[in-house]
């Protein structure tokens, strides 16, 4: 049965206009993400625009700026049949919670990763095509892995730990204002550790719950060279790993919870 419903929710995105704008806005801003966003934190310098530590980066700011949209489909996934009177007629055939929550969950989430991969394709075709605005002298040779490993090992972690966070939130208020309120949340959490880093003895802690690994990136790479920035991908191993586990557990957690048999009846 949760694999109906799977099918249902993809179907009715793929219907939905507001889908592919989504991913057209993604898509557009990504082509010049790189410029946008380096040049202005003054990352650029020796350090070429298409490095994998800049492509890695980029995407996970890009990944933070648009929680919006994951909240948009995560939260209002689990808010949809309430705001439309449905949850009764839902809930007077048998269909078991676990597989109404885990078809809505997994299809949101596919439709999530669908919406964000605007961001991937956008960065590959801004970095291939020599766009005016861009000295093409200033590009790495392409890898079409620099752009896939943190894409898989950053993007989807946060896609994952911040739906589960915002489709829980929904499910159990039964508020869009309290899924938007989520993404604050987290916003606050990435300010916090901006200001552990001010004391040296809290980085380690700073790093490791960065919900965006902006802080466990810098961390990684403070003492790297400029040519160490241009030719090496970040180790997905030691703090960084640490940090994506705590995080994604977080998220499974938060769904766990949510289906246990204690809660209220979504």
């Amino acid at each position: 049965m949760w694999f109906e419903i799977l099918k249902f929710e993809i179907q009715y995105r793929a219907k939905r206009a507001d889908t592919y704008l989504y991913f057209g806005i993604l898509f557009l801003f990504s082509i010049i993400a790189s410029e946008f966003i380096m040049n202005g934190s003054g990352t650029i310098g020796k350090v070429k625009i298409n490095a994998p530590y800049v492509i890695a980066s980029v995407m996970g700011i890009v990944t933070a700026l648009f929680t919006m949209v994951i909240s948009m489909i995560m939260g209002v996934a689990a808010l949809r049949d309430f705001d439309h009177k449905m949850e009764s007629l839902m809930f007077i055939n048998p269909i078991k919670k676990r597989d109404y929550l885990l078809g809505r969950f997994l299809g949101s989430y596919l439709v999530l990763i669908f919406i964000f991969s605007g961001l991937l394709f956008g960065m590959l075709l801004g970095d291939l095509v020599p766009w005016p605005w861009r000295d093409m002298n200033n590009l790495l040779p392409f890898h079409l892995w620099h752009y896939l490993k943190p894409f898989l090992f950053l993007v989807l972690p946060n896609l994952f730990f911040c739906g589960a966070i915002f489709f829980v939130s929904g499910a159990l208020s039964r508020k869009l204002m309290v899924v938007y309120t989520q993404g604050i949340l987290l916003l606050m959490a990435y300010i916090f550790t901006m200001q552990l880093t001010r004391n040296a003895d809290n980085q380690f802690i700073a790093a490791i719950f960065d919900p965006f690994t902006f802080q466990a990136s810098k961390r990684i790479t403070q003492l790297w060279t400029p040519v160490e920035i241009n030719s090496q991908m970040l180790p997905m191993g030691g703090i960084l790993l640490y940090n994506r586990l705590i995080w994604i557990t977080l998220g499974a957690v938060s769904y766990t919870h949510l289906t246990l048999p204690t809660n209220r009846e979504v």
